[in-house]
């Protein structure tokens, strides 16, 4: 059963890699033109993570097929879109740099947002609670309900310290957007400002985030709740 547009958008959200969308994408020319954008802008992120290539890659991605599924149609971001494959599912053990792309997290917060923040937002529609579940258990981090139950759009993306999770929810106030940083140290409540928008930062017992939205009023207001919803494990079992 074919996916509708609003259905491919959330999935090519999450994971632009995911194998059911190869053939989707030729539903249409909307349907296309999502998924090369969120090709281009994949790379975009790759280029700054800042990752060292290990002796073995070009043979690693030279195993990836690059041909789409059924078409005979050759992939021209092949290589790309391998790469990418790689560096999520670590296949060959890549090692995030020790230096870190940004000289600071304010920096990294803004540039981030600009990357794909105004994008994200405009996706939010459908619940994807059980995604960002299983995305935040590769950092043995668990999701409370009420935080799971708004959580409309959701990526892996990275972070200043390695991978994190990137977070759209649907509230009341309009949609927020949360960074969680699993391994980033922040100034607990520190606000900052880009773009007109505003962010805080929250320290948790494992890792950190940042809650960005329209108003002061807005991301404080949500504060509560990444601080008792986002927890270890250990601590919520």
């Amino acid at each position: 059963m074919s996916m509708d547009f609003s259905e491919f958008q959330r999935r090519l959200g999450a994971d632009p890699s995911d194998p059911a969308l190869a053939k989707e994408r030729t539903s249409g020319p909307e349907f296309e033109e999502a998924a090369v954008a969120a090709q281009d802008f994949e790379q975009v992120l790759i280029k700054a993570l800042c990752i060292p290539a290990p002796n073995d890659l070009l043979d690693n991605l030279k195993s990836i097929p690059t041909r789409l599924p059924g078409t005979g149609q050759k992939k021209p971001w092949a290589l790309a879109l391998a790469a990418s494959l790689l560096m999520t599912a670590g296949a060959v053990g890549l090692l995030w740099n020790t230096e870190p792309a940004w000289d600071s997290v304010d920096e990294y917060v803004a540039d981030h947002y600009r990357h794909d923040g105004y994008m994200l937002v405009e996706m939010v529609g459908s619940h994807s609670g059980d995604e960002a579940r299983a995305l935040l258990a590769r950092f043995d981090v668990g999701l409370a309900d009420e935080f799971a139950d708004v959580v409309s759009v959701v990526k892996s993306c990275p972070t200043p310290d390695g991978k994190g999770v990137h977070m759209v929810l649907n509230t009341a106030e309009g949609p927020i957007t949360v960074i969680y940083m699993p391994k980033t140290t922040v100034n607990d409540r520190e606000m900052l400002e880009f773009d007109e928008l505003q962010a805080m930062l929250v320290q948790l017992d494992s890792g950190s985030a940042a809650i960005i939205g329209n108003t002061v009023e807005q991301v404080a207001g949500l504060y509560p709740m990444v601080d008792r919803a986002i927890r270890p494990y250990t601590e919520r079992s």
